[in-house]
This record gives C-alpha cells, sequence and structure tokens, in this order.
C-alpha cells in the first residue's frame, strides 16, 4: 500500500548547526517528500516534494530497487517527517537530502524542460533554476 502519511520524528535540528548545504536548503524551505511514484518499466523513480517540484532518479541506480517488482516498489512509506523514504520488504532506505545531491550527477535524458532545485534558493515556480536533465514536469503529460 501506498503512503503519504508522514512519519513521527520527534527530534529537532537546528539550522547551522554543522549541516550542509543541502541539509540546510532542506530545513529553511522545509522541503519535504509528499508522494513517490515508482514506474519500473520507464527505469523511472518520481519523487514528488511538497513544493510541487519533482525529482527523478533510475531505479536501476540502487541495486535493490532494481531487483524488486512493481508490486514491491508500490509498498513505501514515508520516513523522517518525509526527508526519507523506506521499503520493509527491501529493506531500503533513500533520503531527500540524496536525491537532491544526485541532481547534479544527473545523465542526460528526454525531458521536456531542465530544470533542478539549487540549495539557496527559493522553490517556487519564479525561483531560478540551474540547468540539469532530471526534472520532469507533473502530472506526467
Amino acid at each position: 500500500m501506498n503512503s503519504s502519511k508522514l512519519g513521527t520524528g520527534t527530534s529537532r535540528i537546528k539550522i547551522g548547526s554543522g549541516l550542509d548545504a543541502i541539509e540546510t536548503m532542506i530545513l529553511r524551505e522545509g522541503l519535504r517528500i509528499a508522494d513517490v511514484h515508482p514506474y519500473k518499466e520507464l527505469d523511472l523513480l518520481a519523487i514528488v516534494l511538497n513544493s510541487g517540484d519533482v525529482l527523478q532518479a533510475r531505479i536501476t541506480d540502487y541495486e535493490r530497487l532494481k531487483k524488486a517488482s512493481n508490486a514491491q516498489l508500490k509498498k513505501w512509506r514515508l520516513i523522517g517527517g518525509g526527508i526519507g523514504i523506506h521499503w520493509e520488504a527491501l529493506d531500503e532506505d533513500l533520503s531527500l537530502r540524496g536525491f537532491i545531491r544526485d541532481q547534479g550527477k544527473a545523465k542526460p535524458s528526454r525531458s521536456r524542460r531542465n530544470s533542478s532545485i539549487t540549495p539557496g534558493t527559493r522553490n517556487s515556480p519564479r525561483a531560478t533554476r540551474q540547468p540539469s536533465a532530471r526534472w520532469m514536469p507533473w502530472p506526467p503529460r
């Protein structure tokens, strides 16, 4: 069963307490994963953020996800209040920080628009964005 229920973590982290630029941006902007859409046949994991941005990852970049069935990929839950995704049956946890970090390492793809979240920017439609090949419009057209 898909889950969009946020985890119940209770720890608080202060901005500027030894965090890197990505972690600081996540905290300052209040970014969280809102939904996850795995498309095994397309080798695509679409990560929808609460800001409306959509991040992409290749399923084959993650060994456990690559070996998983479609049914297993769809059984995920959010952890850490939306800063991570957990697949119980696969014993796999992936973080928002890692997805944002990996956007800079993107390989060219055939997306219609190139854009990505950049540390230190406000993530609204009016924000200045750095080019990336891993942005995709949501919902899919």
